[in-house]
């Protein structure tokens, strides 16, 4: 057997790479994950409105937009396990500081010194695994790096929502310093990623770049929009009993699922056909949710349950999808650029749908209409998808490490 067809057949976790990244982001994942429902279920059982509450999200995922969109650049000047160990103190230490006040103001700055770690770990791990693959197995490493976000994603979102449900917040602001186990992690890469400084590809500009990357982007912001609105709003339409948390984790199961098995699929048969079918799934979920927020009987808590599994798939499915195809559609000199736009759009779609869809759930329109919006949006962009020409699937151009 060849070389390069035994590192075609070996597992990806043998890499001690994609295992020491593939760690500090769990971590950095489950810190993010056990304050998305939590913290703005606490502000509102403190006394917010309910109105405002998903602002705590959204603040922390502007400030990460904002840090992604110039993480390219500081790829370039510093190492991945620099930006990943920064990224993980900046993320955890000030966890536990939710506990010592109560205004929104204060948390406000909390949740933006987070949102600069979580920038750092999620664009610098999005590209630190698959470089460390062979390049006909990027979706399979993707899905790895998918996994890491995935899992705590199926069952701390749940569990930290069902804890402060009880009553529990301080329990759930201490594991959110869970990232401050990455500084024990060993084998994080001491390279920089990407081009050095000035460097451009064949044509000359990052212009082109950005414009392969729009209809992925758009498709990625809107469902990491509805997802941010899905549990935004589920524990505050439904706080009483099981319903919410058992929802949100079978949303999270599938999710995780379909996120790190579907690079095995597209890595043989290519993305043309497979996004359209999984907004289509998508738009049913959400218009199965909407319905089992409007009946509180049993009926409409199984389409509640029913339809979170489903909007799961095309949620978890559709965030290695669109990474894969940006990453497929860019030269390896601008990884780092598809990786920090790639992370703005699912930082930014899910403060949009937490800030967004949890203000019409909770002051204007209601639950089920504002989950029914999200439906709408996914069903358009679906036709959309069917009807664009844009549907490259090469991997020509994204070179993976030695």
């Amino acid at each position: 057997m060849s070389a390069r067809a035994a590192a075609a057949s070996q597992s990806l976790w043998r890499s001690a790479v994609v295992r020491a990244v593939f760690l500090t982001n769990l971590a950095g994942f489950v810190s993010f994950s056990a304050t998305l429902g939590a913290l703005p279920l606490r502000a509102a059982q403190l006394g917010h409105p309910e109105a405002v509450v998903g602002t705590v999200t959204g603040v922390m995922l502007a400030v990460t937009v904002a840090t992604q969109l110039v993480a390219g650049a500081l790829m370039r000047r510093w190492s991945v396990r620099t930006l990943l160990v920064a990224g993980a103190v900046l993320l955890g230490a000030p966890s536990p500081a939710y506990l010592l006040v109560d205004d929104l103001g204060s948390w406000y700055v909390l949740s933006a010194v987070r949102g600069v770690g979580f920038a750092l770990l999620t664009v610098v791990g999005a590209v630190a695994i698959p470089r460390a693959a062979p390049r006909e197995r990027q979706g399979e490493a993707i899905g790895i790096y998918g996994l890491s976000a995935a899992i705590p994603n199926m069952v701390v979102v749940s569990a930290t929502t069902a804890l402060t449900l009880d009553g529990r917040f301080p329990v759930v602001a201490w594991f959110a310093a869970a990232p401050l186990l990455a500084l024990v992690v060993r084998g994080l890469p001491r390279d920089r990623v990407g081009a050095e400084p000035g460097r451009r590809d064949g044509r000359g500009a990052l212009g082109p770049t950005v414009r392969r990357l729009l209809l992925p982007t758009a498709t990625l912001f809107l469902v990491t929009m509805c997802g941010g609105g899905l549990v935004t709003v589920l524990p505050l339409q439904r706080p009483d009993g099981p319903v919410a948390a058992v929802a949100l984790l079978v949303y999270g199961a599938t999710g995780a699922l379909a996120r790190w098995r579907v690079g095995h699929l597209t890595d043989r048969r290519g993305h043309r056909v497979v996004t359209p079918v999984l907004l289509v799934l998508g738009t049913a979920g959400l218009a199965a949710v909407a319905l089992g927020l409007r009946d509180a009987d049993v009926g409409g808590t199984a389409s509640l349950v029913v339809g979170a599994g489903l909007f799961g798939v095309a949620f978890g499915a559709l965030q290695s999808v669109t990474l894969d195809v940006s990453l497929a559609r860019v030269p390896d000199a601008h990884a780092p650029t598809a990786s920090s736009v790639w992370n703005a759009a699912f930082d930014g779609g899910t403060a949009a749908g937490a800030a967004l869809l949890g203000f019409l759930a909770g002051a204007a329109v209601g639950g089920p209409a504002a989950v029914g919006a999200g439906a709408l949006g996914l069903g358009v962009l679906a036709v959309v998808s069917v009807m664009s020409r844009d549907r490259t699937t090469a991997r020509a151009t994204f070179v993976s490490a030695p």
